[in-house]
């Protein structure tokens, strides 16, 4: 993105928010993700586009706490089949299911 498009957007936020907040003047995803590419902090983000009216009507679920660190199941990072074991992109429990994905299809296995 151009300098020039950069100041086009941020004038174009600007115009918007001098409007009605009933008028819906908020920032796209895309102009959102725009402007953090361009190294503007998520705060002057926030304060620029403001919030969109559906994100307003949303509640916030608490967040659990984590187990204690000796009650967490031990993470995998290689599934083993009868073919070989391969890497886990994504760690998940000893003991699950997992698959290799090889050219000629999926090969189930155990996760270790």
């Amino acid at each position: 993105m151009k300098h020039r498009d950069l100041l086009v957007l941020l004038m174009t936020i600007a115009s918007g928010l001098l409007l009605p907040a009933s008028a819906g003047a908020y920032c796209t995803t895309r102009e959102r993700i725009q402007l953090r590419n361009e190294g503007v902090s998520p705060q002057e983000i926030d304060r620029l586009c403001g919030t969109p009216p559906q994100q307003q009507a949303v509640p916030q679920a608490p967040m659990r706490p984590l187990p204690p660190m000796q009650q967490r199941l031990p993470m995998a990072t290689v599934c083993v089949t009868n073919a070989g074991p391969c890497p886990m992109r994504v760690g998940m429990p000893v003991g699950s299911s997992c698959a290799c994905y090889t050219p000629w299809g999926a090969i189930p296995g155990i996760a270790r």
